[in-house]
């Protein structure tokens, strides 16, 4: 207690009570509720450029050399789905402000290219494996059953993504630049407060990269309860992907995760099933966006 009232006496702030919440401490002040922070020095960078940049969902911060200090955002109730389409907007405004094109680095190319490709790799191998030991049971449990009757749909997404990635790399090893954004680093929707006002918060991700990062990372985060493919397009058309980057976001939504078995049925029967309906959603979603695109080029060529 005594370090943080010595934190904020310089803000003469009146302390009435306080708590601590995960990694931070929570204030109750004469001015309103506070949050009080270990600070990282890089967020300094982050904010300034963003502000520069007129994008301004950010924390209204004041900060000591060592703390971050800024106001307790009581949230508001709002459907998920409806805070969904607020990400997707904040997101797409992030990259179109802070977007610019460097030219390609071919190593930087293959390394994307090999990573992806071994990681395809080892999971292909690692579900033979798996099933292999799966079938050789006499009883499986509940999990082991239900994986092993959707197993193709895990090779069928395997295969799916090692194509992507071929066709994406033939395109992206003769390119002369690349657009590069400001990425959050995890947009999910647990990290935008819808208060007074819309925020974006833990930027400790934050980076600089492909612009589809974010909505992978959102996609695979959400998935579950979220209709991804109308909250994809309505990124789209703010957004809009160059075919490099559709082809990498198509192959990186469908590598499927690596799932381990703990021995407590309830629990891998549980992820099992999530596990399942990801790759489920995301054929889907794929068949969806192949359909709307053979539907504009037929259009096209009637035209």
């Amino acid at each position: 207690m005594n370090k943080i009232k010595e934190i904020i006496d310089q803000f003469n702030f009146d302390i009435r009570g306080y708590r601590k919440l995960k990694n931070v401490q929570i204030i109750d002040t004469d001015q309103g509720k506070y949050v009080i922070k270990r600070k990282k020095t890089y967020h300094d960078d982050i904010y300034g450029y963003l502000k520069n940049k007129n994008f301004n969902y950010l924390l209204d911060r004041k900060w000591t050399q060592n703390y971050e200090i800024f106001p307790f955002i009581e949230e508001v109730s709002i459907p998920r789905e409806e805070k969904a389409i607020e990400m997707v907007y904040i997101l797409s405004l992030l990259h179109n402000k802070t977007t610019f094109y460097k030219e390609v680095v071919l190593n930087k190319i293959k390394e994307i290219y090999e990573t992806l490709s071994k990681e395809i790799e080892y999971l292909t191998y690692y579900y033979h494996d798996m099933q292999d030991i799966i079938e050789q049971k006499v009883y499986m449990s509940p999990g082991e059953y239900l994986l092993i009757r959707n197993i193709s749909l895990v090779y069928s997404s395997l295969e799916y993504s090692k194509e992507q990635l071929e066709k994406w790399y033939a395109i992206a090893k003769d390119s002369k630049r690349e657009r590069v954004v400001l990425l959050h680093g995890r947009p999910s929707l647990d990290h935008l407060l819808i208060g007074k006002n819309r925020t974006l918060i833990s930027w400790d991700h934050s980076k600089r990269g492909i612009p589809i990062y974010d909505f992978v990372y959102f996609y695979k985060s959400d998935y579950l309860d979220l209709e991804m493919s109308a909250l994809f397009d309505m990124y789209q058309s703010k957004f809009l992907y160059t075919q490099s980057e559709y082809l990498l976001f198509l192959t990186m939504i469908s590598i499927p995760k690596k799932l381990v078995f703990t021995k407590k049925h309830y629990k891998d029967c549980y992820e099992v099933f999530k596990f399942i309906r990801y790759i489920e959603k995301t054929r889907d979603f794929v068949l969806k966006k192949n359909q709307e695109t053979e539907k504009s080029n037929h259009n096209e060529f009637d035209k």
